[in-house]
């Protein structure tokens, strides 16, 4: 059975996926896809355009058979922990041979030869590193810069643009755990993910979400999105949680009620950066004011913005890496085609995955919650994400929702 992996956020599912997700069964000759697709959150700290349910029926809808939870403590991190979580499910679950990731280049040996510089980080590596670290940079240009003086420009450039940076790190936790599955290299097609443009079939996410974002016009996106994914998005309508600023009244609570001393222990804090964001608060009257209060060229905005949702879930530097040091964990299911289901059933008879499946959290967590501790992080970012809708039917959501079962495919 040739089952393949991919790791993603699906935020939205869109065009540039879709050619993704057939390449993939192309090259890999898939029997079955599995996504472990971030939750509620993002990598960028920021909330989903559609909850994880809705984007795990878009993903199924097109074409996955299984997908699985990324947990919030990697899914809203850096590239580094983004990719760990991912490729230690992939691993855990002991029936997927292949691992598949788009990038700006596809060029599967140039990313691996990089990934090999990066995890063996030699002693000239980690100077250069630190000189640009002391001279202010952010970690990512930081890296960049070490790895372009020491092993050349063209080394550098493959870890510049954000789906080069993530198959590089995919490919660093492929190289620490074994290279116990075989990676796909998938071209990326058409608008870069900065490009903000929506004219045709192959925008970034990045365009789609700010284009609705700005006048809630889906007819404007169409064209760059699956037939399955707009229909699950007229039926879904105008997401209310994706308004940033709907998160920054209780945000402020949490800051000004938070001790500096204890904010420093909050994960992506440090360097300073706690006290940058006590002072910001008080003068801040939105989210983007505290945000731009605290950027530099030290702190990238992404960092500020998980420094902002760590935060709100109280997740602590020691807590985290406590949960990372007990993995592997677990895969929460979201949603599964009728493929899917059989790949389950085949997953559950062999016994093959080393950690439980999940698709009932009141179950499990109402038996040993402390056992728990990871998931329950992700149920609280449920919760904080379902603030926004300012509906009660939509609270405690994780302990109600069903994974998303759908045979309706597009021709992938």
């Amino acid at each position: 059975m040739n089952n393949i992996g991919i790791i993603a956020e699906y935020n939205p599912f869109h065009n540039g996926h879709l050619h993704h997700l057939k390449e993939t069964k192309k090259l890999g000759q898939a029997d079955h896809v599995i996504a472990v697709m971030s939750g509620d959150f993002t990598q960028r700290g920021e909330p989903a355009l559609y909850d994880k349910w809705i984007r795990a029926e878009m993903a199924v809808k097109n074409g996955v058979d299984l997908v699985i939870e990324l947990p919030f403590i990697f899914a809203c991190n850096n590239a580094e922990y983004f990719a760990m979580g991912g490729i230690h499910i992939l691993n855990g679950l002991g029936c997927v041979s292949y691992f598949s990731f788009g990038s700006e280049t596809g060029e599967l040996a140039n990313l691996q030869r990089v990934a090999e510089i990066l995890v063996d980080e030699g002693p000239e590596l980690k100077e250069a590193l630190k000189k640009y670290l002391n001279q202010g940079y952010s970690y990512p240009r930081a890296r960049f810069e070490a790895v372009k003086e020491i092993e050349g420009e063209e080394a550098a450039d493959l870890i510049r643009e954000p789906n080069n940076i993530l198959a590089v790190e995919y490919l660093k936790q492929w190289i620490r755990t074994g290279k116990r599955m075989k990676p796909i290299a998938v071209k990326r097609m058409g608008k870069g993910y900065h490009d903000r443009s929506v004219s045709d079939q192959l925008a970034s996410a990045t365009a789609i979400r700010q284009a609705i974002s700005e006048d809630q016009d889906l007819n404007r996106v169409k064209k760059a999105l699956p037939e399955a994914t707009v229909e699950i998005m007229e039926r879904c309508g105008q997401n209310p949680a994706t308004d940033y600023e709907r998160f920054f009244t209780i945000l402020v609570y949490k800051i000004l009620t938070t001790p500096v001393e204890s904010l420093a222990e909050i994960l992506s804090a440090g360097e300073g950066l706690e006290n940058k964001l006590k002072k910001a608060i008080i003068k801040s009257r939105s989210m983007e004011e505290l945000v731009g209060s605290v950027l530099s060229k030290r702190y990238t905005e992404t960092r500020i913005k998980r420094l902002l949702l760590h935060t709100l879930t109280s997740l602590t530097k020691r807590e985290f890496f406590e949960m990372v040091g007990e993995m592997p964990l677990y895969a929460r299911v979201l949603g599964f085609s009728s493929k899917g289901a059989k790949l389950l059933r085949y997953i559950k008879q062999t016994g093959c995955a080393s950690f439980p499946m999940i698709s009932n959290v009141n179950k499990e967590v109402s038996q040993d919650a402390s056992q728990w501790k990871m998931l329950l992080y992700d149920v609280l970012a449920a919760d904080i994400y379902n603030l926004a809708y300012n509906n009660e039917l939509y609270q405690r959501s994780d302990y109600v929702c069903s994974p998303s079962l759908s045979d309706e495919f597009a021709d992938t």
